[in-house]
């Protein structure tokens, strides 16, 4: 759908406002006169505004025309016969979980649970997990876990993603888990990304598990000059 970003108008000067009766040719005249002003420049297409899915921009244009992609979100411009990337939109997010999350069953995937929205644009936490983009694109997301063991055995845990509720392939990875020693608890920051290519609308969930009931994912309280550590911190942001 076409829409004309400005109208050319032309000053209303005769009849100039003056002594009745107004002359209804002078009306008639300029009327036509802006008529005909509008109709050159509705056929300019240098500056109009068109809007769409990325699939239906039309193939070229003349130079100087604009396209938004409804879908994505970008804006285009028509440079030399060729479309031309003219305003990048960053869409991004990042969230967070401030309570402690235990091993509910051991070997058993589990789903990372977040409570906490930061800074966001054209993405959304839904239902405490779902990390959920607006716009079609390839994004980077990454996420970092405080993991705690209280057992006094190493343990292997293991972090992967999903997406639209399948796993995403080559997403997991591995960490060993320190054991506790003497009256401190083992703990390890569990951290990396991925870069995944989204359509509108898809989200994200992180996943985990443990062999252990004695390891959780922890909120350590902010204490002194330290802020709080949240259990979970998750980010997105397309690339």
């Amino acid at each position: 759908m076409a829409s004309v970003s400005s109208h050319q108008v032309r000053p209303f000067v005769s009849p100039f406002p003056g002594p009745a009766p107004v002359n209804a040719n002078d009306v008639r005249g300029n009327d036509n006169t802006l008529r005909e002003q509008f109709n050159a420049h509705d056929a300019d297409a240098s500056v109009h505004v068109q809007s769409g899915t990325l699939a239906s921009r039309p193939v070229t244009s003349a130079d100087g025309s604009t396209y938004y992609a409804t879908d994505t979100g970008d804006t285009y411009s028509m440079v030399s016969g060729s479309w031309v990337l003219s305003a990048w939109a960053h869409w991004y997010g990042d969230f967070y979980d401030t309570t402690d999350q235990p091993t509910a069953t051991i070997n058993t995937q589990q789903l990372v649970t977040l409570n906490s929205t930061g800074t966001t644009r054209g993405t959304a936490l839904i239902s405490g997990s779902q990390i959920r983009v607006t716009y079609a694109g390839d994004y980077n997301i990454m996420f970092s876990a405080q993991v705690k063991n209280t057992d006094s055995a190493e343990h292997n845990i293991y972090f992967w993603w999903k997406k639209n509720g399948t796993n995403i392939p080559d997403s997991a990875g591995q960490i060993t888990l320190p054991k506790k020693h003497g009256s401190g608890d083992g703990h390890m920051l569990a951290m990396w990304n991925i870069f995944v290519p989204m359509a509108a609308n898809d989200y994200v969930q992180l996943y985990w598990q443990s062999p252990s009931t004695l390891v959780s994912l922890e909120t350590i309280p902010a204490a002194g000059s330290v802020p709080r550590v949240p259990s979970v911190i998750a980010t997105i942001n397309r690339i």
